[in-house]
């Protein structure tokens, strides 16, 4: 029966399974049905695209069906949508087909403009005009508007209208319960939409032949109010532009049928919002952060500015004191040790956000915000491409790679020990060659030394005995995690060719090498210096090259 509503056999038996059994997974679906997980998840993605099944998130996704009252609402819905469309495609062919002399003569049609003021000369010609529709109406108002309208007698000329088999399209704001149960009467007879623009003026378009317009609509429910007021026309060019905007505005507004179960369910009207304004991205980042319960995701590229707001930490930390759960993945860089502070209030580990591309931040709460790079305007001001969507989808799995990233990132104190050693290589030679100069060995770093094959070979750092031309010690620095067993070879083959007696490399933590790394370091002759500071490295290579004198 669910296939004369316009269901496929498989969007029928998954509706029917899901209202029997209940929130299901897609394997459990498949099972049941005897089909592919494939065949499930896209008529699934279809039937939520309708919004016949709701997402409930977790691991896995289950699914559950929307009730069955609400399922049909929405099926007869988009059925009259399909028949409507149908019948409105008549008329556009006879046009197409019109012969020119009949062309010549709309064009020689006078056009024609009257004003009216007070509501009821408004309404009286609002309701003359929808009398002699013939194919189409179409009404762009507002809510407060409706409900005057449906006082004057609406509700009975748009019975009248369904009967004539005249397709009627109403566009609004529907923010409240009053105005969604005056809909759902309405539904009956008219495919309703809400949009997320702000509506202001009142367009009434009949048969795209004649439209009345009011710049302002009074909001008062008084029938007598002097202060509406609107005008009529059959001007085919400003019928035309008005009716372009109306399809614009219709085709990205939601079904009613949709808002009035969120509306029912207190649930919020699942939505994206793009924006480029660095001040709404941090309205909408710290409402993000305060809204959320069990736990907040953020995947940055600096903890800084534009990135983060100046009173992020604090943020960070009352969330917290409620008991939600922080997890961050950014970038540490050298002026990243100030996130010592933020450490008290979350989980931080690094990643290198160079093959992400994006920022983005998801909670609990099924909310997310998007950033991407943003471009620099002048010296202090920045323009962000953003989008913000409390689309639970999107949120799942935003979250599921979130955690996957996590998996593979680096905890702060390694990274930060990383941070540190290149800064104290940095500041190496200051701290070396002064004392090195007094033992009897000349230092270069870095070093350059032709080698026996006629190559150059490079070396962080080189030592070579004053008294003696064939002592050289050489060596290299350890600056990234993960990379040991190739900085090992590689000074192991360099040292060969430049004929070098002795190899160091320099590392922050002995922890940096696996065992077999070291296994490796050991049967090179290759000797470790271990090291974070500048000063613990320069006091461990004098202990070094004190033993080869």
């Amino acid at each position: 029966m669910l296939q004369s509503y316009g269901l496929t056999r498989t969007q029928a038996q998954i509706f029917i399974y899901l209202t029997r059994m209940g929130a299901s997974s897609i394997s459990s679906l498949a099972k049941a049905l005897k089909t592919n997980r494939m065949n499930i998840h896209r008529n699934l993605k279809r039937m939520q695209d309708m919004g016949l099944i709701n997402i409930i998130p977790g691991r896995p996704l289950r699914f559950l069906a929307t009730p069955a009252n609400i399922a049909l609402d929405i099926l007869l819905s988009t059925a009259k949508n399909r028949v409507s469309e149908m019948e409105s495609k008549y008329p556009q062919i006879l046009d197409a087909l019109s012969k020119i002399s009949s062309q010549q003569q709309e064009h020689a049609i006078e056009t024609k403009f009257r004003l009216h003021n007070g509501r009821r000369s408004v309404y009286a010609i609002i309701m003359q005009i929808l009398e002699e529709s013939k194919r189409e109406v179409c009404i762009l108002t507002t809510p407060n508007d409706l409900v005057c309208l449906s006082l004057y007698g609406l509700d009975d000329a748009l019975k009248k209208l369904y009967a004539k088999m005249i397709r009627i399209r109403i566009l609004t704001n529907i923010s409240d319960k009053k105005t969604a149960l005056m809909l759902r009467d309405y539904m009956k007879y008219a495919t309703i939409r809400h949009t997320d623009i702000q509506v202001r003026a009142r367009f009434i378009i009949v048969d795209n032949e004649a439209a009345f317009t009011s710049l302002t609509v009074d909001s008062s429910a008084n029938l007598d109010s002097e202060s509406d007021s609107g005008f009529w026309t059959d001007s085919p060019h400003y019928i035309q532009s008005i009716k372009t905007f109306f399809e614009i505005a219709w085709r990205s507004a939601q079904d009613a049928s949709i808002i009035l179960q969120h509306l029912k369910t207190g649930k919020p009207v699942e939505k994206t919002i793009a924006f480029n304004d660095l001040k709404e991205y941090y309205e909408y980042l710290n409402g993000m952060l305060n809204r959320a319960e069990s736990y907040i995701l953020i995947c940055v590229r600096y903890l800084k500015e534009p990135y983060v707001t100046r009173d992020f930490i604090q943020i960070l930390k009352n969330a917290g004191m409620h008991g939600t759960k922080i997890k961050i993945l950014t970038n540490l860089d050298e002026a990243a040790e100030s996130i010592i502070e933020i450490l008290e209030a979350a989980e931080v580990r690094h990643i290198d956000m160079e093959h992400i591309g994006i920022s983005f931040i998801t909670t609990d709460t099924g909310e997310s915000l998007l950033c991407f790079p943003p471009s620099t305007i002048s010296e202090r001001v920045f323009q962000m491409q953003c989008l913000w969507s409390n689309f639970i989808g999107l949120s799942t799995i935003l979250s599921e790679m979130f955690m996957d990233l996590w998996s593979r990132a680096l905890s702060p104190p390694l990274k930060l020990a990383e941070i540190r050693f290149k800064r104290a290589v940095r500041e190496l030679s200051e701290k070396l060659k002064p004392t090195i100069g007094e033992t009897g060995w000349l230092i270069e770093m870095p070093a350059i030394i032709k080698g026996g094959s006629g190559l150059n070979q490079k070396f962080d750092l080189a030592l070579k005995a004053k008294t003696s031309l064939e002592d050289l010690i050489v060596g290299d620095f350890l600056l990234e995690m993960g990379k040991a067993k190739v900085a090992l070879i590689s000074l192991h083959v360099k040292a060969i060719d430049a004929k070098a007696t002795r190899k160091l490399l320099i590392i922050p933590r002995n922890e940096w090498l696996s065992s077999e790394e070291r296994e490796l370091a050991a049967a090179y002759n290759i000797e470790l210096v271990e090291g974070i500071e500048a000063e613990e490295i320069s006091q461990n290579i004098m202990e070094k090259i004190s033993g080869a004198m």
